[in-house]
């Protein structure tokens, strides 16, 4: 046998899509190959790490991140698994381990299946890497369409296709896309409807009556029938509970599919999708409501809104906060005009905060001002503004982030340099060519300068994504503060989609006047010119 001079860390990975793969194996089969392979070619075997269930798709994997983690302690010094689809299906985040990351640890990279072995130089090698790792990730990408495709189609006619149904209903035994009345939680659903609409009940009203008639949440009910553990929020209901029952027309029979959807099958983010995105299809199921009721409900919503006396919306709601505690400020009708004040205040008294007050018309006119001062920089010099913002936030001009760039590459060859040479010292070694404590000191040398660079170069590539991700938010900013060009008046979508939070202070006297810090943070960008 060969003489081992690798300690090997054997990587097995198996998901349900996966196993409609024919390539794929199970685990027990990856491990003996990957034995098999270790005892032919001399490699000691550190351990196992075994990811079964889990995609290929991202690297959030619990035995994955167990080997990284043993990897930075030096447990090992090679990698090896069965094909490159074992390892993951992202070619983008494949390519980042293979290429920068084991390099940096001193980690020898081995496919078996696809003939990859990074000790090895081969410039097909080099070619064909990053085309198979596309071709891994194809498999789900194709996948993740054809699921999409199958599902759009049943939302089309009419089927129930989320994961749980809505509180009041229940699946089909027969058939898991109807719905049926669950009669137990319809009658909280017509309870609720009647308490907003005809019996004088606000939201707020409404949970607060539940929750003392200790009635489980929809969220604590859906725990109850699965055979899980309550929490202590179990009977929280809370007035954006309630909101969402008494705007949700399935409760009229009708069927509403596509409200969310996944970022993409790389990700496990979902986002919510405009209206106008969802596919409602009516008279689907048995309604537990009438049309009347929903109307008269919803109305009941509107009526019991309070908007200012002057009839204008409280458009900073979710955004002005206060300076010194961070509660949100509240409106406050005063002497016959609005104002805002802090609700920690408001609600607890001065020993917990202070009024930190403003004019409802005053703040509106500083922020338009201010968001009129980001519009005309724009407007004068794009160029300037967007230089300006790039380098405050990235904290580098471009003619230092091009001096960057070019130690960057010049770190990353001196540690390849470093291994080649580290290289050609073992061999030296064996062939006694140097001692063994002449190649002690020399490889600690090597090690250190190592890591030495390692450490540099995370710094300087942590400096070029700042500097990337400033002139990506600057540019974001530009592009939405352009469709305002010709506002006259701040506005609530205005506000909402320029501005990410307004911070009101309290006032103070200042060389005999008063005065009152107002913060603004916009979007992508925080503060503005």
């Amino acid at each position: 046998m060969v003489q081992s001079i690798y300690v090997a860390a054997c990587y097995c990975r198996l998901s349900r899509d996966d196993e409609q793969d024919g390539t794929s194996v199970s685990i027990e089969t990856q491990r003996k190959i990957l034995s098999d392979y270790c005892n032919t070619n001399g490699f000691s075997i550190y351990d196992f790490y075994c990811d079964d269930g889990f995609t290929g798709t991202n690297f959030e994997r619990p035995d994955f991140t167990r080997m990284l983690e043993d990897m930075k302690s030096g447990k090992f010094n090679a990698i090896i698994v069965k094909d490159l689809s074992r390892f993951g299906r992202n070619y983008i985040e494949v390519g980042k381990y293979i290429e920068d990351i084991f390099p940096e640890n001193s980690i020898r990279f081995i496919a078996i299946g696809d003939n990859v072995d990074t000790l090895q130089d081969n410039m097909d090698l080099d070619l064909m890497l990053p085309m198979k790792n596309i071709f891994n990730q194809f498999y789900p990408a194709d996948c993740s369409r054809k699921t999409r495709q199958a599902f759009h189609a049943k939302a089309l006619r009419g089927e129930f296709i989320g994961s749980v149904a809505p509180y009041g209903y229940k699946k089909s035994a027969e058939d898991k896309h109807i719905l049926e009345i669950n009669e137990e939680t319809a009658a909280v659903v017509r309870r609720i409807f009647e308490m907003v609409a005809y019996e004088n009940c606000g939201c707020n009203k409404t949970a607060k009556i539940l929750a003392s008639e200790k009635i489980l949440t929809p969220n604590a009910y859906n725990m109850k029938c699965a055979g899980k553990p309550l929490g202590d929020n179990r009977y929280d209901w809370n007035l954006t509970s309630i909101q969402v029952i008494i705007k949700n027309r399935e409760y009229l029979g009708h069927t509403i599919n596509c409200k969310k959807k996944k970022l993409s099958f790389k990700s496990k983010r979902v986002i919510n999708q405009s209206e106008e995105k969802w596919i409602i299809v009516e008279n689907t199921h048995p309604a537990i409501i009438s049309q009347k009721l929903f109307d008269d409900a919803n109305e009941q919503l509107t009526i019991r809104k309070r908007p200012c006396k002057n009839k204008e919306p409280h458009m900073f709601s979710g955004i002005v906060k206060c300076a010194d505690c961070g509660y949100a400020l509240s409106l406050t009708p005063t002497n016959g005009k609005p104002a805002l004040c802090c609700i920690n205040y408001k609600r607890r008294g001065k020993e917990f905060c202070s009024a930190h007050y403003i004019r409802y018309d005053e703040l509106i006119h500083i922020v338009y001002d201010d968001i009129r001062r980001q519009i005309n920089a724009v407007r004068n010099d794009e160029d300037k503004f967007i230089k300006v913002l790039s380098e405050r936030y990235g904290k580098s001009n471009q003619t230092d982030l091009r001096k960057v760039q070019k130690e960057i590459q010049n770190t990353e060859k001196r540690i390849k340099e470093l291994d080649e040479h580290f290289y050609k010292l073992y061999d030296d070694r064996l062939n006694g060519v140097i001692s063994e404590s002449r190649f002690k000191e020399m490889s600690q040398r090597i090690e250190q300068e190592q890591s030495d660079l390692t450490e540099k170069l995370e710094l300087l590539r942590e400096r070029v994504g700042q500097n990337e991700e400033a002139a990506i938010n600057t540019e974001l900013f530009v592009q939405e503060i352009k469709q305002f060009f010709d506002m006259t008046e701040l506005d609530k979508e205005m506000l909402h989609r320029l501005v990410k939070k307004v911070t009101v202070g309290n006032k103070y006297k200042k060389d005999g006047k008063k005065r009152q810090d107002i913060t603004i943070e916009y979007r992508f960008i925080g503060q503005g010119v």
